[in-house]
């Protein structure tokens, strides 16, 4: 007999995202050395990334509002047919020219999934399991991106890239025979002069661009854990291996607290949970640049893959919960905007600062710019007083 509030689509959309970022994950620790194969340069390598969140940056609006006039799953259904194609298509690649429009649909991909797959379960969910069941679809997320890695890495060592590429579509079709039997229940809009009146308001509206503001942050951390902690580690003397497991404690720590934390949003603000794992995010970073030995860095890493997690979920929540029912999609993708332009200028901006003064200055100025932009969201979160209702 289900749980109450546990239903069919829930269970079924869960499943689907699941399998859907280990299909995404499944390529990320074999890409570089596979673009690298075939003639990719360490510039070119960062430059993928940022042609991605730059074609998003652009694209970001537009699925947004096409989200909240066609519906959350017809949106998914042709991001999870990219999924299935670009791995195939990485084994046709002959160049590394070739990977550039490659990861431009892998971009987009993400972009057409995981925001709108939070906003079906936000609707698909019955009112009082609606924060435990976007607290189970983050996490959801966290094991398949858990898993990919792991099976992708497998794959390459024990027979070649080849079938990583093929599992990884292997995971993307099961995903979308998934998303495929998710009923959606979605409001539909009036008419296209509101949407234009939306659009405005959303960006006008101070919540609105707290939570950018907040992404933004939360992105440049995440540049900066990812692409300095590594090297910042071969400083202090550990090698791929201990890096590595600082990752898994990290990733492990931020895929176990999702759930809880969907649940803690009924009685917690959201928008108080997000300041409060940035927050967390930047000391954990902070120690973690003026700390060394395996067992102290891999305990922070863990700490700071819990603050992680209470901000993806309690992000994610306070931006479904703040926007209008008819314009969600259109919120979350201003939200997301702010992400991808930290995407685009984070990793240059610390890459200079490394350049400079090392790996610990760029992970300490990340720290030290998140608490900043932290006081700036809670600021501008609380200038809402006359202005309209977006919820309502």
């Amino acid at each position: 007999m289900d749980r109450p509030g546990l239903s069919r689509d829930v269970v079924l959309l869960s499943m689907a995202i699941f399998f859907t970022d280990a299909s995404h994950s499944t390529v990320i620790p074999i890409f570089p050395g596979y673009a690298k194969g075939v003639g990719a340069s360490l510039s070119m390598l960062g430059s993928y990334g940022s042609v991605a969140a730059m074609a998003m940056l652009l694209l970001s609006l537009p699925l947004g509002q096409f989200s909240d006039r066609y519906g959350r799953r017809r949106m998914m259904v042709p991001g999870l047919i990219l999924f299935i194609v670009v791995p195939l298509s990485y084994m046709a690649a002959q160049s590394p020219y070739h990977l550039y429009p490659i990861r431009i649909a892998l971009g987009l991909g993400v972009g057409l999934i995981f925001g709108n797959g939070f906003l079906l379960m936000s609707e698909v969910a019955e009112e009082g399991f609606r924060n435990v069941a976007q607290g189970l679809y983050m996490t959801s997320m966290g094991l398949g991106f858990t898993l990919g890695p792991l099976v992708g890495g497998f794959a390459t060592k024990l027979v070649g890239p080849s079938l990583s590429f093929k599992i990884s579509s292997g995971f993307a079709v099961l995903g979308l025979l998934l998303l495929l039997m998710v009923k959606e229940n979605r409001v539909k809009e009036s008419g296209k002069t509101e949407a234009r009146m939306g659009l405005s308001e959303l960006v006008r509206d101070p919540r609105i661009i707290a939570s950018g503001v907040a992404n933004f942050v939360n992105s440049l951390m995440f540049n900066a854990v990812t692409l300095f902690f590594p090297v910042y580690g071969s400083d202090i003397g550990l090698d791929e291996a201990d890096v590595g497991i600082g990752f898994t404690s990290r990733g492990l720590a931020s895929t176990a607290v999702r759930l809880p934390v969907g649940s803690l949003t009924r009685r917690i603000k959201a928008l108080n949970l997000m300041a409060a794992g940035l927050l967390l995010s930047a000391a954990t970073i902070f120690t973690v640049s003026n700390s060394s030995g395996l067992v102290l860095v891999c305990v922070l890493m863990g700490v700071q893959g819990v603050a992680y997690g209470v901000y993806l979920t309690s992000g994610n929540v306070y931006v479904s919960e703040e926007a209008p029912k008819d314009r969600k999609a259109t919120a979350m993708a201003v939200y997301s905007m702010f992400g991808n332009i930290g995407g685009i200028v984070g990793p240059a901006t610390l890459g200079v600062i490394a350049e400079n003064i090392g790996a610990r200055g760029a992970l300490q100025f990340s720290a030290a710019a998140t608490v900043l932009g932290v006081a700036l969201a809670m600021t501008l979160a609380r200038r809402d007083a006359g202005s309209p209702d977006l919820a309502s």
